[in-house]
Protein backbone atom coordinates (compact mmCIF):
# COMPACT_ATOMS: atom_id res chain seq x y z
CA UNK A 1 0.00 0.00 0.00
CA UNK A 2 2.79 2.33 0.74
CA UNK A 3 4.47 2.12 -2.59
CA UNK A 4 1.63 2.21 -4.34
CA UNK A 5 0.89 5.42 -2.45
CA UNK A 6 4.41 6.70 -2.94
CA UNK A 7 4.27 5.70 -7.15
CA UNK A 8 0.99 7.93 -7.03
CA UNK A 9 2.38 11.02 -5.39
CA UNK A 10 5.58 11.00 -7.78
CA UNK A 11 2.65 10.67 -10.75
CA UNK A 12 1.10 13.58 -9.15
CA UNK A 13 4.51 15.73 -8.65
CA UNK A 14 5.56 14.97 -12.42
CA UNK A 15 1.98 15.81 -13.97
CA UNK A 16 2.12 18.77 -11.99
CA UNK A 17 5.82 19.90 -13.67
CA UNK A 18 4.52 18.64 -17.35
CA UNK A 19 1.53 21.26 -16.79
CA UNK A 20 3.29 23.79 -15.02
CA UNK A 21 6.74 24.18 -17.09
CA UNK A 22 5.36 24.53 -20.39
CA UNK A 23 3.34 27.37 -19.01
CA UNK A 24 5.82 29.09 -16.55
CA UNK A 25 8.53 29.83 -18.98
CA UNK A 26 7.11 31.30 -21.78
CA UNK A 27 5.44 33.16 -19.38
CA UNK A 28 8.70 34.21 -18.41
CA UNK A 29 10.07 34.64 -21.47
CA UNK A 30 7.37 37.18 -22.53
CA UNK A 31 7.58 39.16 -19.09
CA UNK A 32 11.45 39.74 -20.57
CA UNK A 33 10.70 40.51 -24.13
CA UNK A 34 7.71 43.36 -22.99
CA UNK A 35 10.54 44.82 -19.99
CA UNK A 36 13.14 44.53 -23.04
CA UNK A 37 11.03 46.23 -25.52
CA UNK A 38 9.93 49.30 -22.31
CA UNK A 39 13.26 49.92 -21.83
CA UNK A 40 14.10 49.56 -25.49
CA UNK A 41 11.66 52.42 -26.42
CA UNK A 42 12.70 54.40 -23.45
CA UNK A 43 16.40 54.58 -23.59
CA UNK A 44 17.68 52.89 -26.83
CA UNK A 45 15.41 54.17 -29.83
CA UNK A 46 16.74 57.48 -29.90
CA UNK A 47 20.05 56.21 -31.48
CA UNK A 48 18.01 52.85 -33.26
CA UNK A 49 15.82 51.09 -34.60
CA UNK A 50 14.80 47.51 -35.03
CA UNK A 51 14.31 47.01 -38.84
CA UNK A 52 13.42 50.62 -39.34
CA UNK A 53 17.34 51.70 -40.75
CA UNK A 54 20.32 53.49 -39.01
CA UNK A 55 19.49 57.05 -37.16
CA UNK A 56 22.21 57.72 -35.09
CA UNK A 57 23.28 54.26 -34.23
CA UNK A 58 23.21 51.19 -36.53
CA UNK A 59 19.84 49.54 -36.98
CA UNK A 60 19.67 46.39 -34.65
CA UNK A 61 17.15 44.27 -36.79
CA UNK A 62 19.55 41.00 -36.66
CA UNK A 63 21.87 41.54 -33.93
CA UNK A 64 21.19 38.89 -31.80
CA UNK A 65 22.18 36.43 -34.88
CA UNK A 66 25.09 38.19 -36.01
CA UNK A 67 26.88 39.25 -32.16
CA UNK A 68 28.08 37.28 -29.67
CA UNK A 69 25.48 37.57 -27.06
CA UNK A 70 28.33 38.08 -23.89
CA UNK A 71 29.93 40.75 -26.34
CA UNK A 72 26.56 42.42 -27.20
CA UNK A 73 25.83 42.23 -22.95
CA UNK A 74 28.69 43.89 -21.90
CA UNK A 75 28.79 46.36 -25.22
CA UNK A 76 25.15 47.39 -24.09
CA UNK A 77 26.28 47.89 -20.82
CA UNK A 78 30.00 49.22 -20.87
CA UNK A 79 30.32 50.39 -24.37
CA UNK A 80 32.66 53.61 -22.95
CA UNK A 81 34.71 51.11 -21.63
CA UNK A 82 34.89 48.66 -24.57
CA UNK A 83 36.11 51.65 -26.56
CA UNK A 84 39.08 52.79 -23.91
CA UNK A 85 39.96 48.81 -23.74
CA UNK A 86 40.40 49.14 -27.70
CA UNK A 87 37.70 46.14 -28.82
CA UNK A 88 38.02 45.80 -32.42
CA UNK A 89 34.21 45.81 -32.79
CA UNK A 90 33.36 48.80 -31.44
CA UNK A 91 36.08 51.06 -32.86
CA UNK A 92 34.95 49.56 -36.06
CA UNK A 93 31.39 51.27 -35.33
CA UNK A 94 33.31 54.19 -33.69
CA UNK A 95 34.88 54.91 -37.12
CA UNK A 96 31.53 53.91 -39.17
CA UNK A 97 29.02 56.29 -37.34
CA UNK A 98 31.23 59.34 -37.33
CA UNK A 99 32.94 59.30 -34.09
CA UNK A 100 29.62 59.70 -32.22
CA UNK A 101 30.64 56.80 -29.09
CA UNK A 102 27.56 55.24 -27.42
CA UNK A 103 26.82 56.71 -23.78
CA UNK A 104 26.95 54.58 -21.10
CA UNK A 105 23.19 54.79 -20.06
CA UNK A 106 23.96 52.94 -16.89
CA UNK A 107 22.05 49.74 -17.80
CA UNK A 108 22.17 47.13 -15.72
CA UNK A 109 22.89 43.21 -16.51
CA UNK A 110 19.15 42.48 -15.80
CA UNK A 111 18.11 45.09 -18.26
CA UNK A 112 20.47 44.53 -20.72
CA UNK A 113 19.34 40.27 -20.65
CA UNK A 114 16.04 42.25 -21.23
CA UNK A 115 16.81 43.87 -24.19
CA UNK A 116 18.81 41.41 -25.99
CA UNK A 117 15.24 38.99 -25.49
CA UNK A 118 13.36 41.83 -27.04
CA UNK A 119 15.97 41.68 -29.84
CA UNK A 120 15.82 38.32 -30.36
CA UNK A 121 12.07 38.27 -30.60
CA UNK A 122 11.98 41.79 -32.90
CA UNK A 123 15.04 40.49 -34.73
CA UNK A 124 13.16 37.69 -36.46
CA UNK A 125 10.03 39.89 -37.13
CA UNK A 126 8.35 39.98 -40.60
CA UNK A 127 7.00 43.59 -40.08
CA UNK A 128 8.44 46.52 -38.05
CA UNK A 129 6.69 48.58 -36.14
CA UNK A 130 5.86 51.76 -37.39
CA UNK A 131 7.85 54.42 -35.67
CA UNK A 132 6.05 57.15 -33.48
CA UNK A 133 7.00 60.00 -36.19
CA UNK A 134 5.73 58.10 -38.86
CA UNK A 135 2.25 58.35 -37.81
CA UNK A 136 2.13 62.33 -38.75
CA UNK A 137 4.86 64.38 -41.08
CA UNK A 138 7.19 66.19 -39.32
CA UNK A 139 6.25 70.17 -39.24
CA UNK A 140 8.05 72.25 -41.03
CA UNK A 141 11.50 73.94 -39.03
CA UNK A 142 12.46 77.47 -38.65
CA UNK A 143 16.30 78.22 -38.62
CA UNK A 144 15.45 81.61 -36.83
CA UNK A 145 13.07 80.59 -34.96
CA UNK A 146 15.30 77.60 -34.17
CA UNK A 147 18.25 80.09 -33.14
CA UNK A 148 16.18 82.25 -30.46
CA UNK A 149 15.75 78.70 -28.69
CA UNK A 150 18.97 77.87 -28.87
CA UNK A 151 20.03 81.90 -27.36
CA UNK A 152 17.52 81.36 -24.99
CA UNK A 153 15.85 84.28 -25.98
CA UNK A 154 13.02 82.37 -27.32
CA UNK A 155 11.89 79.41 -23.97
CA UNK A 156 11.25 76.17 -24.97
CA UNK A 157 7.65 75.34 -24.24
CA UNK A 158 7.87 73.13 -21.64
CA UNK A 159 10.55 74.44 -19.72
CA UNK A 160 13.72 72.81 -21.04
CA UNK A 161 17.24 74.08 -20.20
CA UNK A 162 18.49 76.87 -23.07
CA UNK A 163 20.98 74.83 -25.33
CA UNK A 164 24.26 77.97 -24.77
CA UNK A 165 24.05 76.91 -21.10
CA UNK A 166 26.00 73.68 -22.28
CA UNK A 167 26.72 74.06 -25.76
CA UNK A 168 28.66 76.54 -28.39
CA UNK A 169 28.26 76.71 -31.64
CA UNK A 170 29.34 78.85 -35.13
CA UNK A 171 27.96 82.36 -35.54
CA UNK A 172 27.47 82.55 -31.47
CA UNK A 173 29.00 86.00 -30.68
CA UNK A 174 32.24 85.49 -27.69
CA UNK A 175 32.85 84.02 -25.66
CA UNK A 176 30.04 81.83 -27.34
CA UNK A 177 28.37 79.19 -25.52
CA UNK A 178 28.90 77.02 -22.64
CA UNK A 179 31.22 74.22 -22.58
CA UNK A 180 29.46 71.21 -20.51
CA UNK A 181 28.24 69.41 -23.69
CA UNK A 182 29.86 69.15 -27.01
CA UNK A 183 30.59 71.86 -29.42
CA UNK A 184 27.84 71.07 -32.00
CA UNK A 185 29.13 72.79 -34.96
CA UNK A 186 28.28 70.10 -37.99
CA UNK A 187 26.47 68.54 -35.13
CA UNK A 188 24.02 68.08 -38.48
CA UNK A 189 26.27 65.87 -41.32
CA UNK A 190 27.21 63.92 -37.22
CA UNK A 191 24.27 62.60 -36.58
CA UNK A 192 23.42 61.98 -40.08
CA UNK A 193 21.22 64.31 -41.08
CA UNK A 194 17.70 65.51 -39.84
CA UNK A 195 16.32 62.03 -39.03
CA UNK A 196 18.72 61.20 -37.17
CA UNK A 197 19.21 64.67 -35.39
CA UNK A 198 15.38 64.81 -34.90
CA UNK A 199 15.56 61.50 -32.92
CA UNK A 200 18.45 62.33 -30.80
CA UNK A 201 16.38 65.85 -29.78
CA UNK A 202 13.24 63.56 -29.36
CA UNK A 203 14.72 61.10 -27.22
CA UNK A 204 17.48 63.18 -24.96
CA UNK A 205 18.68 59.50 -24.08
CA UNK A 206 22.57 60.98 -23.44
CA UNK A 207 23.21 60.49 -19.70
CA UNK A 208 23.54 64.54 -18.82
CA UNK A 209 20.68 65.68 -21.11
CA UNK A 210 18.10 63.00 -19.76
CA UNK A 211 17.29 64.15 -16.32
CA UNK A 212 17.54 67.87 -17.15
CA UNK A 213 14.54 67.06 -19.81
CA UNK A 214 12.84 64.12 -18.32
CA UNK A 215 9.95 65.97 -17.47
CA UNK A 216 10.69 68.88 -20.06
CA UNK A 217 10.42 67.48 -23.68
CA UNK A 218 11.00 69.04 -26.52
CA UNK A 219 8.09 69.52 -28.96
CA UNK A 220 7.93 68.28 -32.58
CA UNK A 221 8.24 72.25 -33.94
CA UNK A 222 10.92 72.65 -31.34
CA UNK A 223 12.62 69.79 -32.33
CA UNK A 224 12.00 70.75 -36.04
CA UNK A 225 13.29 74.17 -35.60
CA UNK A 226 16.93 73.66 -33.59
CA UNK A 227 17.14 70.66 -36.75
CA UNK A 228 16.38 73.66 -39.19
CA UNK A 229 19.13 75.73 -37.36
CA UNK A 230 22.09 73.11 -36.37
CA UNK A 231 21.85 72.25 -40.03
CA UNK A 232 22.12 76.26 -41.64
CA UNK A 233 25.17 77.05 -43.61
CA UNK A 234 26.72 78.54 -40.62
CA UNK A 235 26.56 76.00 -38.09
CA UNK A 236 29.27 74.03 -40.42
CA UNK A 237 31.59 76.79 -39.47
CA UNK A 238 34.25 77.13 -36.98
CA UNK A 239 32.51 78.40 -33.99
CA UNK A 240 32.79 81.46 -32.32
CA UNK A 241 34.38 79.31 -29.19
CA UNK A 242 37.51 77.73 -31.54
CA UNK A 243 38.18 80.99 -33.19
CA UNK A 244 38.24 82.95 -29.44
CA UNK A 245 40.60 80.14 -28.21
CA UNK A 246 42.77 80.43 -31.33
CA UNK A 247 42.60 83.48 -31.21
CA UNK A 248 43.98 83.77 -27.55
CA UNK A 249 46.35 81.08 -28.40
CA UNK A 250 48.31 83.34 -31.02
CA UNK A 251 48.20 86.05 -28.40
CA UNK A 252 49.87 83.75 -25.90
CA UNK A 253 52.41 82.29 -28.30
CA UNK A 254 52.91 85.99 -30.04
CA UNK A 255 52.85 88.23 -27.16
CA UNK A 256 55.96 87.20 -25.16
CA UNK A 257 57.83 87.87 -28.63
CA UNK A 258 56.26 91.08 -29.48
CA UNK A 259 56.56 92.60 -25.79
CA UNK A 260 60.56 91.22 -25.78
CA UNK A 261 61.01 92.44 -29.56
CA UNK A 262 59.58 96.45 -28.46
CA UNK A 263 61.20 96.33 -25.49
CA UNK A 264 64.86 95.25 -27.44
CA UNK A 265 64.14 98.23 -30.11
CA UNK A 266 63.77 100.28 -27.80
CA UNK A 267 67.10 99.48 -26.00
CA UNK A 268 68.71 99.64 -29.35
CA UNK A 269 67.40 103.43 -29.54
CA UNK A 270 68.97 104.39 -26.26
CA UNK A 271 72.15 102.95 -27.21
CA UNK A 272 72.05 105.08 -30.68
CA UNK A 273 70.94 107.73 -28.90
CA UNK A 274 73.80 108.14 -26.52
CA UNK A 275 75.88 107.58 -29.22
CA UNK A 276 74.72 110.00 -31.17
CA UNK A 277 74.87 112.89 -27.98
CA UNK A 278 78.82 112.02 -27.68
Amino acid sequence: MVSVFGRRSAGAVLLALFILFPVSLPAQQGDAVSQGKAIFQARCSSCHTVGGGDLIGPDLKGITARRDPRWLERFIRQPDLMIREKDPIALELLNKYSGLAMPNLGIGQSEAASILAYLGAAGGAQQQEAAPAAASPAPAGSSATGAALFNGTSAFQNGGAQCIACHSLAGIAPPGGGSLGPDLTGAFRKYNGAQGLTSALAGMAFPTMAPVYRAHALTPQEQADLVAYLGAPAAGLPSSNTIFVASLGVWVLAGPYLILHFIWLGRLGRVRASLLER
